[in-house]
This record gives structure tokens, C-alpha cells and sequence, in this order.
């Protein structure tokens, strides 16, 4: 066979391996940023401070849709003034504020 064509299929087997690899390294990645995220939103949720039954009620409202998260403008509207961001007590009365009022579920068992 021809030396040219031997060469570019060579090049071509190296290009899918090296593809195949880089879709592993993009695979692994992905999972790393995921895992990263879950860290994040549990680290955002246990700073809240919050007892059990609010911290149910406060996952509950996200997954049933109902309670509503603020998203910030990109402009600073109500900031501390350091750095940009709202301090947290703010951001746990802006969520607690949102989330609907629910059924006084003491007498309920666990």
C-alpha cells in the first residue's frame, strides 16, 4: 500500500485514540463539577442556620417549585458594600420571606 496512506491512517488511529481520551478527561470533569455544585448548595443551605422543620420546609418549597429564589441584577442594588454580595442575614430573610407560609406540623410524628 501506499507509505502516504499508511501515514494518514496511522494519524487518524492516534486522533480517535487521543479523542477518546480527552472525552474520558471531559467526562471525569464534568462529574468533578458536579460534585462541586452539591457542595456548594449544601455549604449555602447549612449556613442558612436554620432548625429541621424550616430546613424541610425550605427543601420541600424548592422541589414543589414554591418558593422563589432572588436572582441578583448585575448591578449592585443592595450590597454591604465590600465586596458586591448581600450579607447573609439578608439572604436568609429574603428566602424565608419567599417561601409560602405552611401547616404548623409540630403535632405531626417523624
Amino acid at each position: 500500500m501506499n507509505r502516504k496512506l499508511h501515514r494518514v491512517l496511522d494519524e487518524i488511529q492516534k486522533t480517535e485514540k487521543k479523542i477518546a481520551e480527552w472525552q474520558e478527561h471531559l467526562k471525569e470533569l464534568k462529574l468533578l463539577a458536579e460534585q462541586l455544585e452539591n457542595e456548594e448548595i449544601i455549604k449555602t443551605i447549612r449556613s442558612m442556620k436554620l432548625d429541621s422543620h424550616q430546613m424541610l420546609e425550605l427543601l420541600e418549597g424548592i422541589q414543589e417549585g414554591t418558593v422563589s429564589i432572588p436572582i441578583m441584577a448585575e448591578g449592585p442594588e443592595e450590597t454591604d458594600g465590600k465586596d458586591g454580595t448581600e450579607p447573609e442575614e439578608d439572604m436568609e430573610e429574603k428566602a424565608q420571606e419567599t417561601a409560602p407560609e405552611s401547616e404548623d406540623r409540630k403535632h405531626e410524628e417523624i
